[in-house]
Formats: C-alpha cells, sequence, structure tokens
C-alpha cells in the first residue's frame, strides 16, 4: 500500500510521457506481480476515477502476473482514442495486433517528442560550432602579411572578435540549454548543468586559458628569451 500511495503521488506532481513510461512499465507492473490481487482493485477504481491514469495501463505487460489479474487490467485500461478496451477472446483477434493496439501513442505526443529530440540535436550542434567559431578565431587566424611576432593592434582585434563570439555563443548555448532543460521531468534540474552549457563553460574556460598562456610564452620566452616577467 505503501507503494501504491507513492504510484498516486508521483502521477499527481507529474504526468509526463517519461514519467508514464517509468510507472507502467515499473512500479505498477511490479506490484500486480507480486500483489496483484490486492493491487488490482485499487488500480480499477482509480481507473474509473481518472482516465487519464487508466492510459498508463496500456503499458503493463503480463510478465508473472496471472491470466485473472491481466484480464482485470486490461478492462480497466481505456485506450487511448477514448474507447474502453475490453480484453478479447475472438481467435480473429491475433496476440500481436492486440499488443501493438496496447503500444500505440498520441500522435501529438509523438511529434512533440520528436521535434524536442531534434531541437536538442540543433542546439547542440550550434553551441559545438559557435565554440569551433570561437577557437578558429583565437588559434587559426592568419594575418596578412604573416609575422612571427604580431603587433599589438592585430592582437587587440582578435581578442575583441573572439569577445563578440563568445557573446554570440554563449547566448546560442543559454537557448541550447533552456531547451535541454524543458525537456527533462520534474524536478528539472538547474540550467547550468545542461549539456550545452556545461560544453560553453569548459570550452571557453580551456581556450581562453591556453591562449593567455600562449601569448605570454610567444612574448616573453620564445622570441624574446632575455625578456622575463
Amino acid at each position: 500500500m505503501e507503494a501504491w500511495k507513492l504510484i498516486l503521488t508521483i502521477w499527481s506532481l507529474d504526468q509526463s510521457l517519461p514519467t508514464r513510461q517509468s510507472l507502467s512499465a515499473g512500479p505498477i507492473e511490479e506490484l500486480l506481480c507480486f500483489h496483484g490481487e490486492s493491487i488490482i482493485p485499487h488500480i480499477e477504481r482509480q481507473a474509473k476515477a481518472d482516465p487519464s491514469f487508466a492510459t498508463l495501463l496500456g503499458g503493463v505487460w503480463q510478465n508473472t502476473m496471472s491470466d485473472s489479474i491481466w484480464n482485470r487490467l486490461q478492462e480497466a485500461w481505456i485506450a487511448l482514442d477514448g474507447i474502453t478496451f475490453l480484453r478479447t477472446r475472438r481467435p480473429e483477434l491475433r496476440p500481436e495486433l492486440r499488443q501493438e493496439q496496447r503500444e500505440q501513442l498520441p500522435p501529438l505526443e509523438v511529434l512533440q517528442s520528436a521535434l524536442l529530440e531534434f531541437a536538442k540535436l540543433g542546439a547542440l550542434l550550434l553551441c559545438m560550432l559557435s565554440l569551433y567559431v570561437v577557437f578558429r578565431t583565437l588559434f587559426l587566424s592568419l594575418e596578412d602579411p604573416p609575422a612571427i611576432l604580431q603587433p599589438p593592434q592585430i592582437f587587440t582585434n582578435r581578442m575583441l572578435d573572439a569577445l563578440l563570439l563568445i557573446v554570440l555563443s554563449a547566448a546560442i548555448s543559454l537557448l541550447g540549454g533552456i531547451i535541454f532543460r524543458e525537456s527533462e521531468p520534474n524536478p528539472r534540474s538547474s540550467l547550468a548543468a545542461t549539456l550545452p552549457l556545461q560544453i560553453f563553460s569548459w570550452a571557453t574556460s580551456i581556450m581562453l586559458t591556453l591562449f593567455v598562456l600562449a601569448r605570454f610564452l610567444e612574448t616573453h620566452y620564445i622570441f624574446t628569451p632575455k625578456v622575463h616577467w
């Protein structure tokens, strides 16, 4: 009963797709396998009172539960189109067809999930591309004419260009972090812990450290070894 109360509490707090999948294929299925006779009446009452909860039962597998419990579960399950699904014993309705009906998801929910995954991929690629542009500006820029020691103005211009690109990369990474964070189930992690912002913070820190170190070595040790700080 404590596990059943926990399931209801989780369901009242979060009804997102990841939570629904975790509940149906996890605690609900386990309870029915080990305590089917005592739990199935509670599930039937809850499914009747809350049609949205009844849709969870479509993701439960029979596993080791008895046929009687499995039949009652199927009778309590409401199909995603709103029609009550009663387990049929007609021989022409094959088991694999019933399983296919149970596993269908709302088209709108599938579309939203797919678009969200594409948005996460696009945001991550844009974040990495913007960081590559910053890296190229800091380390791979070629001045004309090339010189061993660049004038201070060229160095200043390169730093300004790099800082502008870092600000742009930060904006892209922030947008990507928001997309990643919104895709997580509640409770969501902090924005700074999302993958795009983690990549941005580590990459910019390493690049700026290496750039300052390279500039220091170039100016004071490599080409003018007698001048030291």
